[in-house]
């Protein structure tokens, strides 16, 4: 992508900053009178396809019965892959009324990001979200009542700073007899330690694209990694699942809808 930006800016570019005063050319330089380097062009480009972008607010009203032909299709799916059991249908209807911007919002993402709404209504149904930069005791809030489940719980402790410029820290996680010492900067880094420590009881805590600056996990029992592969009705976030191409900074396999790169973080798109 960049590329196509250098080939629009170089017949500009050749030109000096001083050329003659003639009126007609004054107005064809002064755009490359500020020479940017290619990220401001690139920051550029988004204000310039918003006028776009914009001739597609009005979402088709959604049709009568279409809302509970989605839910069903889409509760039948999360069942499929082992993220719910079917009794979960009402919960999951009544949280499909209180998607931002209604049903109808919901609706119009559905026809044309499937992937994106359920993705969204799961992690705000059975997941939970933690922001940038979060303390241990408010993330183990979140981990203890749903480790509960299978009688279990975490403690973090002897919590220290490695770099605070890096956000890095190290703390000691025990769960009943097992601890293991985790370095983390983020959410990710954090739960990765915590499934390591789970993976002999077949748990696991899995990441849910959120497409913005938290974090979302889902605790899933014997996640069945063959179906979670395909990301057409939920972008998971692990090693296993991403068989969408590969990062074009590291190199590294990514999926298809993810927002960024699990190893280096690079951001996408």
């Amino acid at each position: 992508m960049p590329l196509r930006f250098w080939k629009k800016e170089k017949p500009e570019k050749g030109k000096p900053e001083k050329e003659p005063e003639k009126p007609p050319k004054v107005e064809k330089e002064r755009p490359a009178a500020k020479p940017a380097p290619a990220e401001t062009v690139v920051k550029q480009e988004p204000s310039a396809k918003k006028p776009e972008e914009k001739p597609a607010p009005p979402p088709t009203p959604s049709k009568p019965g279409e809302v509970e032909v989605f839910v069903n299709e889409a509760h039948a799916g999360l069942v499929d892959l082992g993220l719910t059991v079917a009794p979960t249908k009402a919960a999951f209807a009544k949280r499909i009324a209180a998607y931002p911007g209604g049903e109808g919002a919901f609706v119009a993402e559905y026809r044309t990001a499937p992937y994106k709404a359920v993705t969204r209504v799961l992690a705000d149904w059975l997941g939970f979200h933690v922001p940038e930069t979060f303390e241990l005791d408010a993330i183990l809030k979140e981990v203890n009542p749903r480790l509960s489940s299978f009688k279990l719980t975490l403690a973090a402790k002897d919590a220290t700073w490695l770099d605070q410029e890096l956000n890095l820290r190290k703390a000691k996680l025990i769960l009943g007899d097992q601890e293991k010492v985790v370095r983390f900067k983020d959410a990710r880094d954090f739960l990765k330690g915590v499934n390591e420590l789970l993976a002999g009881r077949k748990l696991a805590f899995l990441e849910l694209e959120t497409w913005a600056d938290d974090f979302a996990f889902l605790l899933v029992r014997d996640p069945r990694w063959d179906k979670l592969k395909n990301p057409e009705l939920v972008v998971i976030k692990a090693d296993q699942t991403a068989t969408g191409g590969e990062c074009g900074e590291c190199g590294a396999p990514v999926g298809k809808y993810w927002s960024d790169c699990l190893k280096c973080g690079a951001v996408f798109g």
